[in-house]
Parts: C-alpha cells; sequence; structure tokens
C-alpha cells in the first residue's frame, strides 16, 4: 500500500509538470517493487569451475555431507568462526 501511494505521488508530479526528475523517481519505485514482488526475470549467473567450465551443482546425502565436513576438519577443531 505505501508503494502504492509513494507511486502515485511521484507520478502525479511527473505527467502534470513534466518533472524528469519524478519520472525517474516512479521508474525506481516501479523497479524496486518489482523486484521485492519477485516479478523480475531471475539474474543468470556462472561460477568459473576448473578449466573455466561452469560449476555443476547437484544435491547429496546426510552421508556425503558428513564426509565432506570431515574432510575439512572444521568439525575437529571446533573453530566455527574461521
Amino acid at each position: 500500500m505505501r508503494w502504492e501511494r509513494l507511486f502515485f505521488t511521484v507520478y502525479r508530479a511527473a505527467i502534470r509538470s513534466g518533472n524528469y526528475q519524478a519520472v525517474d523517481r516512479a521508474v525506481r519505485i516501479i523497479e524496486r517493487s518489482s523486484r521485492l514482488l519477485g516479478l523480475d526475470r531471475p539474474v543468470r549467473t556462472e561460477l568459473p569451475g576448473p578449466e573455466g567450465g561452469a560449476v555443476q551443482v547437484g544435491t547429496v546425502g546426510l552421508a556425503e555431507l558428513e564426509r565432506l565436513i570431515a574432510l575439512t576438519g572444521t568439525a575437529e577443531s571446533g573453530d566455527a568462526e574461521g
């Protein structure tokens, strides 16, 4: 509701007076509300992996997760803050 009030206030100023700063502000409010509502298309990000290829992401079970934690040694050291 607050976004709509803000938007329509600056929208009226943009339309009535042709104020470019109000136009810019109205566009920014629309962009922000679209992001918050999840209406924007997700941004594609790619992490470089070995030899510059994409990192493959998958799921693992609890046993595999425990094995990986044991490999890092953080479970034994008790140093949770890194």
